[in-house]
């Protein structure tokens, strides 16, 4: 189906199917299928206990919190489809993981930040 190239990048979801509109067509993808897919995203966590007591970025007992409280399952060597690397040039974690798994961690890191 051809649209109008002025048309901008819509997502619109209707019942169980999404459909998204970039430039000149339409996609679909069930919502069942796009929650098993997986994402990368990156996470700031300068703010959080990453670091030694002499400075130096490691984030190692956040990363082993995240694995053992968000679908632990999923982070196990061989099984699972989680994967999670420190990125130390900005204190970030780089995270590939299920939609559902980001929601969770987002949940997760914000309940350690400090409430202003």
């Amino acid at each position: 189906m051809r649209l109008p190239t002025v048309l901008p990048s819509v997502i619109l979801v209707l019942g169980l199917t999404v459909f998204a509109i970039q430039r000149d067509s339409i996609a679909s993808d069930s919502v069942v299928e796009k929650a098993k897919q997986t994402q990368t995203r990156v996470y700031k966590v300068r703010d959080l206990p990453v670091w030694t007591s002499e400075k130096e970025y490691d984030p190692s007992v956040l990363m082993r919190l995240i694995q053992a409280s968000v679908s632990p399952s999923d982070w196990k060597p061989g099984s699972g489809d989680s994967t999670m690397a420190p990125y130390p040039q900005n204190a970030s974690l780089v995270i590939s993981t299920r939609l559902e798994n980001h929601d969770k961690i987002v949940d997760l890191l914000v309940s350690m930040r400090p409430k202003n």
